[in-house]
């Protein structure tokens, strides 16, 4: 908690540097590499319902996602090995085998269940399995990483590049996921970036919670550069949450920011605006909502 606490003053502080000195956060952190960020959505979150009742709800959801143009999509498991792979099927057939599919486990599984979904999720050309197994499980994430195909992904729950420097040397992930609000804010961020990218690991931020998240990692990813890789590589990708309504997101900001209608007119990519900052400003009213006096 103190880290985190820790992230958001020193993405206040960046902020506050980008209207003291009127630039854009993307500009202080190295400019802009890209003039546009391909966006995926996260949704079907797992429920108290039977399997078949989740398989009919993720089969309509998956839909709804990619009809809204996003470039790709993420879905949770953590029923059980049998039952989760029996979700991920439903969604493949759902959205079809030409689009990305990620699977985030939130580290539900011991390595010995990760295996099993590993191994029938490299059937479903999943683009990575996210967070399989405990944090703190450097062997396991390892063992994993060596004996499936798909893509491992993980690291929102590492904290400063010291966390990091484990998980990186440990050689535990194919796509790093550091997250800004968490690791030790913006600042540090760039110390985890650089060192992800030093060892040739692709970097797609973890992001969750509010506007102000989603804004900052905007500028990151602007100011990121491609992906290593081939004569075309990849961009990074925008993680944004298509469940149901997040007033902090809808309602936090002063200004218009929706990331929702720039993915349906873009074709599935968003951009920053030119304003200062992290490009955004919290509505004061709306946090004194939220304070604690006691």
């Amino acid at each position: 908690m103190p880290i985190q606490a820790l992230s958001g003053v020193d993405i206040a502080l960046w902020d506050i540097l980008g209207k003291k000195t009127n630039a854009p956060l993307y500009q202080l952190v190295g400019g802009k590499c890209n003039n546009e960020v391909p966006v995926y959505g996260y949704g079907m979150m797992l429920q108290k319902k039977s399997v078949d009742e989740l398989i009919a709800l993720f089969k309509e959801e998956s839909k709804q996602i990619k009809s809204k143009n996003f470039k790709a999509m993420k879905m949770k498991v953590g029923l059980g090995p049998n039952e989760d792979l029996k979700l991920v099927q439903a969604v493949r057939d759902s959205v079809g085998k030409d689009f990305k599919l990620m699977v985030d486990a939130n580290h539900a599984y011991n390595l010995k269940d990760a295996l099993y979904v590993g191994k029938g999720l490299d059937e479903l050309d999943i683009y990575w399995f996210e967070e399989p197994v405990a944090p703190e499980d450097y062997d396991g994430y390892r063992e994993l990483k060596q004996k499936i195909s798909t893509s491992i992904a993980g690291g929102e729950a590492e904290f400063t590049k010291y966390g990091w420097n484990k998980l990186i040397s440990n050689k535990c992930i194919d796509i790093a996921q550091p997250e800004v609000c968490g690791l030790g804010g913006i600042t540090e961020y760039l110390k985890v970036a650089a060192l992800a990218q030093a060892n040739f690991i692709p970097v797609i931020n973890h992001v969750w919670g509010s506007a102000v998240s989603i804004a900052v990692n905007l500028h990151l990813l602007t100011a990121q550069p491609d992906m290593p890789g081939g004569l075309f590589p990849s961009k990074s990708m925008l993680e944004f949450d298509t469940t149901e309504k997040n007033i902090f997101i809808t309602d936090l900001p002063k200004e218009e920011f929706s990331i929702l209608d720039q993915v349906k007119n873009n074709n599935g990519f968003a951009s920053v605006t030119d304003n200062v900052g992290i490009g955004i400003n919290p509505d004061e009213d709306f946090i004194k909502e939220f304070e604690v006096n006691e």
